[in-house]
């Protein structure tokens, strides 16, 4: 049975209380997690049984460095979650970067109040999970991304953790899911709602991810449109269906209608997808769904690159033409599928 490893903070500074510490007094030893994308996953991942083992961490330099020793001699979880909180915050926020600095507006716990300093000097360190992913889907309560987890003891135990997840990790495998949950006072955040979105957490953490996709299918007469993603993107050179990923709470239709608009400012009319093609990236499962577009009015001018913002070029392609192109993803199983099928949309 797997093993997560949850840690809040005792009281520190004027606060009598800490919501991090009361929220981990009150976990469960075990949780049922589910998967979060089994909406769209290609297979069915069944239910994970997980024992939660919590620490309430001194808010001290031996609190900051207490997970990060245990790992270095030998302890493993398959995975970590660190608790806090965070005085000024209003929603959650889930920390992606931990800073290699210290700046302690007030002392810790014991006194030491450290200025202007850095932690190890070898730079920042970003978490362990692909949290950019997560945020497609929807969440229990409000809570958002962060790249500022501060400058004191949260910051600095997020840190040493990182650190030591990357000290004793061998080359040939994974490291494993470690974030910062950093959480706003109880009267913004009642001990249900935290636990409710720390079971959502952990439940991310554990499931890779799906990513739901849409790509643009745009015909005339026999000819299909692809683009060429530009030098300044991810995947610089690759062709592809022009699109991108769905948002939150938005249909395969709106997002593809606002990828194209956002891409390259033209006005296109989308219909339901034809169907789902599925790949993995090195972090997330990609469930690319393609949609029949058309233009609405005039056809634009492709010399007017002016406005693009992801491709430097498009090029109008057959299904009989096989000259090989190199394609992003899985755009060329849909090739393929349209070669095979005879499919292309008639331009209306």
């Amino acid at each position: 049975m797997a093993r997560i490893l949850v840690t809040g903070f005792e009281p520190f500074g004027a606060h009598q209380r800490n919501i991090s510490s009361e929220l981990v007094e009150q976990l469960p030893s075990t949780l049922r997690l589910n998967d979060p994308w089994s909406d769209v996953r290609q297979h069915t991942e069944a239910p994970l049984d997980v024992l939660i083992e919590t620490r309430v961490l001194s808010v001290d330099e031996t609190g900051s460095t207490e997970i990060s020793s245990a790992l270095e001699q030998g302890e493993h979880w398959d995975a970590i979650l660190h608790l806090g909180l965070c005085e000024s915050c209003q929603i959650p926020r889930i920390e992606t970067l931990a800073q290699d600095r210290i700046e302690m507006r007030i002392p810790d716990n014991n006194g030491r109040q450290l200025r202007d300093q850095t932690i190890t000097g070898k730079g920042d360190l970003g978490i362990t999970t692909p949290a950019q992913s997560w945020m497609s889907l929807g969440w229990p309560i409000e809570c958002e991304l962060s790249k500022d987890a501060g400058a004191f003891l949260c910051n600095e135990t997020l840190y040493r953790t990182l650190s030591a997840i990357k000290m004793t990790t061998n080359e040939d495998r994974s490291q494993i899911p470690c974030l910062f949950l950093h959480l706003p006072p109880d009267e913004n955040c009642s001990i249900t709602s935290g636990l409710e979105l720390v079971q959502e957490l952990l439940q991310r953490m554990m499931y890779r991810p799906v990513l739901s996709v849409v790509a643009a299918l745009i015909s005339d007469n026999d000819q299909y449109l692809v683009a060429r993603r530009s030098s300044t993107e991810k995947h610089p050179g690759k062709w592809e269906f022009p699109g991108g990923k769905v948002e939150l709470n938005e249909s395969f239709i709106q997002a593809i209608e606002r990828e194209i608009m956002e891409e390259f400012s033209w006005h296109v009319k989308g219909e339901l997808p034809i169907g789902v093609w599925y790949h993995s990236l090195k972090e997330v499962d990609i469930a690319l769904h393609v949609l029949p577009t058309t233009f609405e009015g005039q056809s634009p001018s492709f010399d007017n690159q002016e406005l693009w913002t992801a491709h430097d070029a498009v090029a109008w392609r057959s299904l009989i033409d096989t000259t090989a192109l190199d394609w992003l993803g899985n755009d060329a199983a849909v090739v393929e599928w349209m070669r095979d099928t005879g499919y292309l949309p008639k331009a209306k």
